[in-house]
């Protein structure tokens, strides 16, 4: 059996230390929560980044507010915070982006792509808005869809006076009142 040359040993060794990760956990939402959503950016961030983010959101039902870097997911019951850096290797590309989202302050969804250990990897050169739009697909696969369903509380309508009555008559035949109290309560219904 004849030893592999050194050059290609080097080369396995180089390829199998580069990778790219990602990893979506889809945002599990209350169906109570309104369909706003507050979007904080972080300091620096590219504009684009921003600009194809908040695009995608409200592609998916979701009014956006943006508030300033650095501000807490506390602020609003919804609320997205999102970084992205991008690096020189021939070619800019998008190495590390990170979207979390917060129900009342409370982390329920994160998506992570990490191309910072793909060195060697082409397939780094990806589209960062498509890798943008990927991630927000994952993270929120229903979009707004089923937020904002409060049960609504019945509303009390007045009755007519035939319907007041109608209402009354039954009630008065469910008592099982004595035949003087009934009668007496049967005309004064029908009276008012």
């Amino acid at each position: 059996m004849r030893a592999a040359p050194l050059p290609v040993l080097f080369a396995m060794l180089f390829m199998t230390g580069c990778s790219i990760k990602q990893t979506v956990t889809p945002a599990s939402l209350s169906a109570e929560l309104a369909p706003e959503i507050c979007t904080i950016p972080a300091v620096g961030l590219r504009a684009g980044f921003n600009t194809t983010y908040q695009q995608l959101l409200r592609d998916k039902g979701f009014k956006t507010r943006q508030l300033a870097a650095g501000s807490s997911p506390t602020r609003c019951p919804l609320t997205t915070t999102y970084t992205g850096t991008w690096r020189w290797d021939l070619l800019l590309y998008m190495s590390y982006a990170d979207i979390r989202v917060y129900e009342n302050g409370r982390q329920v969804g994160q998506a992570e792509y990490d191309a910072r250990w793909g060195s060697g990897r082409p397939d780094k050169f990806i589209s960062a808005e498509d890798k943008i739009a990927e991630l927000t697909h994952q993270l929120f696969p229903h979009g707004a869809q089923g937020l904002g369903a409060v049960a609504e509380q019945p509303v009390d309508v007045p009755l007519s006076k035939d319907a007041y009555r109608q209402h009354q008559l039954k009630q008065l035949m469910s008592e099982n009142l004595p035949y003087d109290q009934y009668h007496q309560r049967y005309r004064e219904l029908m009276q008012d």
